[in-house]
């Protein structure tokens, strides 16, 4: 008997190692070409695909206590996309999901990628990747079932649902709050130390929705059309605002809110200023790339997202 258990006991372990599937960024690619790819154009980008460029400057504020020499000039050329969450190039304005991708400096010096919510919906790269599974249709048919009873029993995916249910649609880009979603570290001048924080762009303009009057007369692509108007009288202005952790602040969880009191600094503004059309919207935009006084989040899914880029930015060539 003795035997038998032992010749059983390396193939159950080995069942058990190989029964969990591995999602790394190549698999997570994969699910994202499986959701979002096109087999007819195999160089499609396979999120945030609908989008438009401009650029303008980013102009630090002088007094900031950060340690970060890039911010040390006076105005900083950025590159801007605006876009879409998801793959559709034809997507509808109407949908909630913003983004808003940046290249401060000449050089991409410090490459910001953000979205217009606060937290993420999954937490780890396994929940990540069955966040896409559940949405892949099958036999052309997406199961909503599915979808709303896997989401009910995983707490990311719940707590996203309910974080996006009570967010309306924003009537421009101008309106709209960009959030950088993961915990970065940022050098102090005076401690030398790095001090977590997420940061959020903050339009000057105000955030606000588009009314449900205004979403029945708006067609589906007004976002542009806004912009094109606006930045021909002015510059759309964001101030960047750092919220630095409180102690007991999830700092390695992008699907947790931050609650109370923060303390805040505006490092500098962003003016928008001249519409570019298309051409960046097959570039890739890393934000892996960091100045010298910022380090990268250490939550799961910052190298794997950066990774992802890598692949799909290679496959769209």
């Amino acid at each position: 008997m003795k035997l038998v258990r032992s010749l059983f006991l390396p193939l159950i372990l080995f069942s058990f190692t190989h029964a969990r599937e591995v999602y790394d960024a190549q698999k997570i690619a994969d699910l994202f070409y499986q959701l979002n790819g096109d087999a007819k154009n195999p160089h499609k980008k396979i999120n945030h695909t609908k989008g438009f460029c401009a650029s303008g400057v980013f102009v630090p504020n002088e007094d900031s206590r950060l340690d970060i020499p890039l911010l040390e000039q006076k105005s900083i050329p950025t590159e801007v996309r605006y876009s879409l969450g998801g793959g559709n190039p034809h997507a509808s304005d109407k949908s909630k999901s913003r983004g808003m991708a940046l290249r401060i400096g000449k050089d991409s010096d410090w490459v910001i990628v953000m979205t217009n919510a606060a937290i993420n919906f999954a937490r780890t790269p396994e929940e990540f990747g069955k966040f896409l599974e559940m949405q892949i249709p099958k036999n052309g048919h997406v199961d909503q079932a599915k979808i709303k009873k896997v989401t009910e029993g995983v707490e990311s995916f719940r707590n996203f649902a309910h974080y996006m249910a009570s967010m309306g649609v924003s009537k421009s880009v101008a309106n709209t709050r960009y959030y950088s979603t993961h915990t970065f570290y940022f050098k102090d001048k005076n401690t030398q130390r790095f001090l977590p924080a997420r940061f959020s762009f903050v339009p000057v303009a105000g955030v606000h929705n588009l009314t449900h009057a205004e979403l029945k007369r708006v067609g589906n692509d007004f976002l542009e059309k806004d912009f094109k108007e606006k930045v021909a009288q002015a510059p759309i202005v964001y101030n960047m605002v750092l919220e630095l952790a409180n102690k007991n602040d999830p700092t390695n969880d992008t699907t947790k809110l931050w609650y109370g009191k923060h303390e805040e600094i505006t490092i500098g503004q962003l003016k928008v200023e001249t519409y570019k059309g298309h051409g960046c919207n097959g570039e890739v935009f890393m934000p892996s790339m960091l100045p010298s006084g910022v380090e990268p989040p250490k939550d799961p899914l910052f190298n794997l997202r950066n990774e992802v880029y890598s692949i799909t930015f290679s496959k769209r060539q």
